[in-house]
């Protein structure tokens, strides 16, 4: 299970990768599995309106959550988004059949679960992008912070944009820094990991 982050100062192009498995092909069904709080909002055909649970996502929709609100949005094919607390993401491909999924994380953190057979799952950060084949692992940006990765179950290679790639493997995780440097791969402690699963709550407390 591998996934690849590479560090960037902008926006980056879309990662070249091979084909999908026919099943990652198909049409992709997502829906909103659970909302816990009370500030959820998602953005389709240029408004926001609140999100409830049970609702489809629509193909490049956004979801937008309160500083107590928490979103679990499930796929049929397996695939899993938890919107953390105080978070802005464009979910982008991933309601489609495009042979990429793409989420672009503007704010906040997002957690995830990818099942293998996945060609290209790609995070963006305005930071970075984080592609993955099949892993647990959770995105975050703050503009003052920069972005941060971290793999629950799988392997993560970081390549930075100053040069350098980086393994990360179960329990590791990496900072980029806001102009794009980043720090050393570290095991993150208890109280790191418990800061960044209460944020996303569901699966990943």
């Amino acid at each position: 299970m591998v996934a690849r982050v590479f560090a960037a100062l902008g926006a980056a192009a879309l990662l070249a990768l091979g084909p999908l498995s026919a099943a990652a092909a198909e049409e992709r069904s997502c829906t909103v599995e659970a909302i816990d709080g009370p500030e959820a909002l998602g953005w389709h055909a240029g408004e926001w309106s609140p999100l409830a649970a049970g609702q489809a996502v629509a193909f490049e929709a956004k979801v937008s959550t309160g500083p107590a609100t928490r979103v679990k949005i499930s796929c049929q094919d397996g695939i899993v988004v938890t919107v953390g607390t105080g978070t802005e993401v464009n979910l982008a491909t991933l309601a489609a059949s495009d042979r990429t999924v793409i989420l672009q994380l503007i704010e906040g953190i997002v957690g995830l679960v990818a099942p293998a057979g996945f060609a290209a799952f790609d995070v963006r950060t305005p930071l970075a992008i984080a592609s993955v084949r099949s892993t647990e692992w959770l995105v975050e940006h703050d503009r003052a912070d920069g972005s941060a990765v971290f793999v629950r179950d799988g392997e993560v290679v970081v390549r930075a944009r100053a040069g350098g790639w980086f393994t990360l493997d179960t329990g590791e995780g990496i900072t980029i820094a806001p102009d794009g440097s980043p720090g050393a791969v570290k095991t993150w402690g208890d109280a790191r990991i418990a800061r960044s699963a209460q944020a996303l709550g569901f699966d990943w407390q």
